[in-house]
């Protein structure tokens, strides 16, 4: 690959040497490197993909996505490719076949190579300030975790502090250094937090590059497989984004003139997104007669050392309507609950408090495992942990019969919402 050499300008002159075309894809084919694909022309969001064939004599080879293209993409459509190898990318345009199997698909060879702009997409910055929050894993337990602010993010990709590093299985803390991200490492699963209009946004990513400034590593990951509807959202997320930096808001409540106010002030717009945040919260779930029915008939225990906190627990959840509410101090006392045989219902949810399974300075991750490993044990039955305030990397460990909640403060209708969910 030694005759690869990286252009003067942007994208540099045309590389057209068959061997380097071959070389190149050689590699792509040999190391079973994932890169991008997209439609030609448009916005869309890029396609995964593997060489899983290379037929230079033919001039084709077959790419192995993670998603399926389109029905209606008919043989003949452009698609541009932009990969890696040795340090250096390049963009190539190859045209579709047709489909060569279960997400096989089969492209002409490129004719030619360009050095590429590495920014394919508009990065929009994020201060430590607006909150926002990455969260990665590199496989299912037992695997790697990373966590820490959001620092940019495009419809391609995003960069994160990495802050933590753990293992799933325990909650162990690891030293984080860049030799943990080589480039290509895949994510089957992410989460960013808050994101303007976007509280969620989920999908599988893959390195992209890990760079050490001075004590910070900031991990660059690329979006890979994130489905339509995801796609759509962050779309509108990162347009609002625009029309926020751009002063082109649509005027709020006379109670948000103070944070405009600051927003200008300091040239940040996160007041001004919380303001818009409130101003569009939705209104509360209506109560109606089966969920009034759910409220009163489910039997909920909670686990949690005596005192106020617990007090106001129990008020709250008699005040919304869950009258069949039992109490223990720890989870020793919730086996016999859970018995089988019983001329009672079992649990039909199990509020425990993350304290109990907390000791010294432990990640709570850990703590978490702890409790649910007990509730396995005790037929799994839907629990929400209980927390002073969600450490995001106990997101990463969140499945489909848990859920992690702080302490109910005030105005706690939406708190009472995620327990109806649970019910459900």
């Amino acid at each position: 690959m030694n005759r690869i050499k990286p252009g003067k300008d942007g994208r540099g002159a045309p590389i057209e040497d068959p061997q380097v075309l071959q070389d190149a894809l050689q590699v792509l084919f040999e190391n079973e490197t994932e890169f991008f694909i997209k439609v030609e022309g448009t916005s869309t969001l890029p396609y995964a993909s593997r060489v899983q064939e290379l037929l230079i004599p033919e001039g084709r080879f077959s790419l192995k996505l993670v998603r399926p293209l389109p029905h209606e993409m008919l043989p003949g459509a452009l698609f541009r490719m932009t990969f890696a190898v040795e340090d250096l990318r390049f963009e190539a345009v190859i045209g579709l076949l047709g489909r060569d199997g279960y997400l096989q698909y089969g492209f002409t060879l490129p004719s030619c190579l360009f050095q590429a702009d590495r920014r394919l997409h508009k990065r929009y910055p994020f201060r430590p300030r607006e909150n926002a929050y990455a969260i990665a894993q590199d496989a299912t337990i037992p695997g790697l975790g990373v966590a820490g602010p959001l620092v940019n993010i495009s419809m391609g990709g995003m960069a994160l502090r990495a802050d933590r590093a753990l293992r799933m299985d325990d909650g162990v803390r690891i030293p984080v250094n860049s030799a943990m991200f080589e480039r290509g490492k895949g994510f089957p699963r992410f989460r960013i937090q808050d994101l303007p209009q976007l509280h969620l946004l989920e999908g599988r990513a893959i390195s992209a590059h890990a760079t050490e400034h001075g004590s910070e590593l900031i991990l660059g990951l690329s979006f890979a497989g994130l489905n339509l509807e995801e796609e759509t959202a962050l779309a509108a997320s990162l347009a609002f984004r625009e029309k926020m930096y751009r002063g082109g808001q649509p005027p709020r409540p006379e109670g948000a003139a103070a944070a405009r106010g600051r927003a200008a002030a300091d040239g940040a717009g996160e007041d001004d997104l919380q303001a818009e945040r409130e101003a569009e919260a939705p209104a509360s779930t209506p109560i109606t007669v089966l969920l009034r029915l759910r409220r009163r008939t489910a039997r909920v225990v909670l686990v949690m050392a005596d005192g106020p906190v617990r007090e106001g627990i129990q008020d709250l959840l008699r005040r919304h309507g869950y009258h069949r509410v039992e109490a223990v101090a720890h989870m020793g006392l919730l086996q016999p609950l859970c018995e089988p045989g019983q001329h009672r219902a079992l649990p039909g949810l199990v509020l425990a408090d993350l304290a109990l399974a907390r000791s010294g300075d432990a990640e709570p991750l850990a703590a978490a495992r702890i409790i649910e490993n007990q509730m396995a044990e005790l037929g799994a039955p839907p629990t929400i942990i209980l927390c002073e305030e969600v450490d995001p990397t106990l997101l990463l460990a969140q499945e489909g019969n848990t859920r992690f909640l702080p302490y109910p403060s005030a105005g706690a209708e939406r708190w009472v919402e995620t327990l109806d969910g649970m019910l459900i």
